[in-house]
């Protein structure tokens, strides 16, 4: 705001942006949509898992992995609200700290060894970094170690999280596609901008769908702990919910397989150190 009686552009610029906001909502729901079932049916299938405690047949200790797990369940909902803003980037972030609370609450299911080396962290940090802890959620789905199988499963559900990290950090590729939202013909405006271009989408897509993948891991994981993998389908309607999300998730991102996504890791350091197993 002014204050010696001469305008500035940015005079009511805080209020236009709210304006630009909503605008923003209006015009991406309709884009959304196909994501819209499968967020808010993983996201009640998240709320239920946790309480399969009491029918639970074997007793887990999931307190440690509960704490991760909620925020799995936060960061979910903050990837969708600033999806639906026209914040992708800002949306991956998020989702980049969802995949490592998701990853986290499947640590912390698979053995009680996991959860003492958890708690004897003099730092409050995790005891493993994202690719071991990559790693190890595929070698616990049956991958043995050392097999074409394992590398190339730990490799592909790794790349995600190299992904994510490459559309929130301040790489080239990621800030140029940032600025794509306010073109003007000579340059940009610096400001902040919802991006509603049809460009943008397959990126809103991409982060979608890691975030959801990954949010069904963490809940299959508190629904393992409990012993009831494959005995849930009666359990407070989680089958129904989590059947309903994995298919719906899939069916919206399905459309973006062969699209043109603006950011690509193809060109960084990850599948150079760690090609794909042939």
């Amino acid at each position: 705001m002014s204050t010696n009686g001469e305008q500035s552009p940015a005079d009511g610029a805080w209020q236009r942006l709210d304006n630009l906001e909503a605008a923003a909502k209006t015009r991406l729901e309709s884009q959304l949509k196909p994501f819209e079932s499968a967020f808010r049916d993983t996201y009640e299938a998240g709320v239920i898992a946790p309480v399969l405690r009491k029918d639970a047949p074997v007793e887990a200790d999931v307190r440690c992995a509960a704490l991760h797990f909620k925020r799995v369940l936060n960061d979910l909902r903050s990837v969708w609200v600033l999806l639906q803003s026209g914040y992708t980037s800002q949306a991956a972030s998020v989702a980049a700290s969802l995949y490592e609370n998701a990853l986290a609450t499947v640590c912390l299911t698979i053995s009680k060894k996991n959860v003492q080396a958890y708690l004897k962290t003099d730092s409050g940090e995790l005891p493993w970094s994202p690719m071991a802890m990559a790693k190890m959620v595929v070698e616990c789905e049956g991958n043995i170690p050392g097999t074409k199988n394992y590398e190339n499963q730990w490799r592909a559900l790794y790349a995600h999280y190299v992904w994510l990290c490459q559309t929130k950090h301040p790489t080239l590729p990621s800030v140029v596609h940032d600025t794509s939202a306010s073109f003007v013909r000579e340059g940009y405006v610096v400001m902040a901008l919802p991006n509603v271009r049809p460009e943008d989408l397959p990126l809103k897509a991409q982060v979608a769908i890691i975030s959801l993948q990954r949010a069904h891991e963490s809940i299959d994981a508190f629904v393992n702990a409990f012993g009831l993998k494959g005995q849930q389908s009666s359990l407070h309607r989680l089958s129904e919910c989590l059947s309903a999300a994995k298919d719906q998730a899939w069916t919206a991102y399905e459309p973006f397989l062969k699209a043109v996504n603006p950011i690509s890791i193809h060109k960084s350091w990850f599948p150079k150190k760690y090609p794909p197993v042939t």
